[in-house]
C-alpha cells in the first residue's frame, strides 16, 4: 500500500514523468503532429485538418462518465480487499485466544498433560500461520514455501503440494485437528463449537478474497473506456489548434496527461492482491497477525514487524 510519494517535489515530478513516460511520449508526438500540419497549411497552401471543439467536449464528458464508474467500481473493490483482511486480522486473534484459553486438562480428568495440550495448541496456531502465508500466496499466485516450512512439518508439506487449493485444504486439516481435540477432551462441547464458528468465518473471508480474485472487471467497460481514451486524446491537438496556436501541444498534453492518469489508478486498484506498491499489504498484516500469535503463544522467537520500503524516487510503500 502506497504510503506517499518523495517528500522531494523534484522526485515526484521525474518519478511521475518516469513511470509515464511512454504514454507522454505519444501526447507530445500527437501534439507536435496536430501543430504542425496546422502550421504548415498555411505556407503549402492546403486545408488543414481540424475539428470543432464541441463534439470533442462531448465525447470527453462521456469518458469523463467512464473513468468515473471504473474508478468507483475499483475503488469498492479496493477497499473491501482492505476489510476482508481487517476481519481475517480480528479472526485470527479471536482464533489464537481461544485455543489458548479454551485448552485445559479440566476436561479429561488428567488424561492429558500439560506438555500434550501445549503441543496440540503450537500446531494449531503454526497451521493458522501457515495458512496465512498459504493464502498469500494463493492470491499472488506465488510457489514458494519458506514461511510453510517453518511452521508446518515436511510430511503435511509434502501432502498439501498437490492441491490445488492450498489454503482451503489447511483449513480442512486445522478442523481435522480441532476435532482430534475433541474426542481427547482438550477441549468440550461448547468450547468445541465455539472455534468451530472461528473457522467458519476464516473459510467465509477466504472465500471473499478469492471471489474478488477471480472477477474480473467487465471488459466492455475496460474496453471502451481504453478507446474512448485514446479517441479523445488524438482528437483533442486538433479542436485545439484553430484556437490555440502553438499553446494546443502543452494543453493537449496536460489535459490528456490527467485523463491517462485516470485511468492507470482505474486499472491498477481494481486489482488489489497483486503486490505491488498500491495494494493490500498483506505481508505486512500478516507479519502482524503472526508476531500477534507468537507473543500469545510466549514464544521466545518473535519475527520484527515489516518496515515500509522505499521504491525508484524516494516512493515509500507496505507491501
Amino acid at each position: 500500500m502506497l504510503i506517499k510519494f518523495s517528500d522531494n517535489p523534484f522526485k515526484q515530478i521525474i518519478g511521475i514523468a518516469f513511470y509515464n513516460k511512454g504514454n507522454i511520449t505519444v501526447f507530445i508526438t500527437i501534439s507536435i503532429l496536430a501543430t504542425l500540419q496546422n502550421k504548415f497549411s498555411e505556407i503549402f497552401m492546403f486545408a488543414p485538418l481540424e475539428l470543432p471543439v464541441v463534439p470533442v467536449s462531448i465525447l470527453g464528458g462521456a469518458l469523463a462518465i467512464f473513468l468515473g464508474f471504473r474508478n468507483n467500481s475499483a475503488y469498492d473493490r479496493w477497499w473491501e480487499a482492505r476489510k476482508i483482511w481487517g476481519g481475517i486480522v480480528n479472526a485470527s486473534r479471536t482464533f489464537g485466544t481461544f485455543v489458548i484459553s479454551f485448552s485445559s486438562t479440566t476436561f479429561s480428568n488428567g488424561e492429558m498433560t500439560e506438555k500434550e495440550i501445549s503441543k496440540w495448541q503450537k500446531d494449531l496456531i503454526h497451521r493458522h500461520l501457515a495458512w496465512l502465508y498459504a493464502l498469500k500466496m494463493h492470491l499472488r499466485k506465488l510457489n514458494y514455501w519458506e514461511h510453510l516450512e517453518k511452521y508446518l512439518p515436511e510430511k503435511e508439506i509434502e501432502e498439501i503440494r498437490k492441491y490445488h487449493n492450498k489454503p482451503t485444504q489447511l483449513l480442512h486439516k486445522q478442523s481435522i485437528k480441532l476435532q482430534e481435540g475433541f474426542d481427547k477432551k482438550i477441549i468440550e462441547d461448547f468450547r468445541h463449537m465455539e472455534l468451530a464458528n472461528v473457522m467458519k468465518e476464516l473459510i467465509r473471508l477466504q472465500g471473499m478474497t478469492e471471489r474478488i480474485k477471480g472477477t474480473i472487471f467487465p471488459y466492455y467497460y475496460n474496453y471502451f473506456t481504453i478507446v474512448f481514451l485514446w479517441l479523445f486524446i488524438i482528437c483533442l491537438p486538433l479542436a485545439l489548434v484553430s484556437e490555440m496556436g502553438w499553446g494546443a501541444i502543452p494543453m493537449s498534453i496536460a489535459i490528456s496527461f490527467v485523463f491517462t492518469i485516470l485511468e492507470k489508478a482505474g486499472a491498477t486498484t481494481e486489482d488489489p492482491f497483486e503486490g505491488r506498491a498500491s495494494d493490500t499489504p498483506m505481508s505486512t498484516i500478516t507479519r502482524n497477525i503472526e508476531i500477534d500469535l507468537l507473543e500469545m503463544m510466549g514464544s521466545k522467537t518473535i519475527p520484527a514487524p515489516e518496515e515500509p520500503k522505499t521504491g525508484k524516487f524516494g516512493v515509500q510503500y507496505i507491501d
